[in-house]
């Protein structure tokens, strides 16, 4: 056996280090988080109506978006908060404006969920999108940028986006788009493709995926971004059932560690 002389040996050492050194550098850098410096456009800031109800402030703007708002009523008319809540964007589904509001954000203002989220709650953002489903994730990113800079309360760095079907999809794509826009993304029965590029460039961002493999054509697009993601991008959930069809995720489901709900989940990403 060929023996390795000593000051070879240290040199090899070394340079293995070196490279393992490397290597954890760039691992480090990928899985950093950016902050993201938000926009300022005024047409997404101009509403062309605006209406407060009991719940949800209802506002259409110039750009030809229109979205429902949830604040906590203790924030709603406060110009200068001195705390920051976290922000949930939920997208519907083809087709799912009419019922958005009561489909995608309900589950958010609930008493229960916002007194766990954080000590002063959370805002929830329904959007809807300008046809019957979601395009332009350049023009969505900066609708809601803009929505966090009207309202101070919101933090930036603590949104998270929910969606169901299409709205799945889209927010997928919007993460993959501007990836310091989302803390987490929560997709359930989504259909994006995502590419080895844009993996790389979500891996700080926390998934949530589910599909169902009796979801026929979705399924089977869905499927390989869903473990994908799962697998590697930070702190994150793939679940798979054998039969739900096409679904959304509810709080109470389980992420398949132990015990652990998507809302456990949720709230974890949201709070660490």
């Amino acid at each position: 056996m060929k023996r390795i002389h000593p000051p070879k040996a240290l040199r090899f050492l070394v340079c293995t280090i070196a490279v393992l050194l490397f290597c954890i550098a760039v691992l480090c850098k990928l899985y950093h988080r950016k902050a993201l410096e938000l926009c300022s456009d005024p047409a997404y800031q101009t509403a062309l109506q605006s209406e407060q109800g009991e719940t949800w402030l209802h506002e259409v703007l110039a750009t030809g978006h229109s979205y429902y708002l949830y604040l906590p009523e203790a924030l709603r008319d406060c110009k200068e908060p001195d705390v920051k809540i976290p922000l949930i964007v939920a997208f519907h589904g083809s087709q799912g404006k009419s019922g958005a509001v009561r489909k995608m954000g309900q589950r958010f203002i609930s008493p229960e969920f916002q007194e766990r989220v954080s000590p002063a709650g959370a805002a929830v953002l329904v959007m809807h999108s300008r046809i019957d489903y979601f395009t332009d994730p350049h023009s969505m990113s900066l609708l809601i940028q803009n929505v966090v800079l009207k309202n101070k309360c919101i933090d930036k760095t603590n949104i998270i986006a929910f969606g169901f079907s299409q709205g799945a999809k889209f927010v997928v794509e919007l993460a993959c788009t501007e990836p310091r826009l989302f803390r987490a993304v929560i997709s359930g029965s989504g259909f994006y493709q995502i590419s080895f590029r844009e993996l790389l460039s979500v891996l700080p961002v926390s998934f949530y995926s589910a599909l169902s493999e009796n979801d026929k054509g979705i399924f089977e697009q869905g499927v390989q971004t869903g473990r994908l993601c799962g697998m590697f991008c930070r702190n994150s959930r793939y679940v798979q059932y054998k039969e739900r069809y096409h679904f959304c995720i509810e709080l109470y489901d389980k992420t398949g560690r132990n015990e652990e709900t998507m809302e456990d989940w949720l709230l974890h990403i949201i709070n660490q």
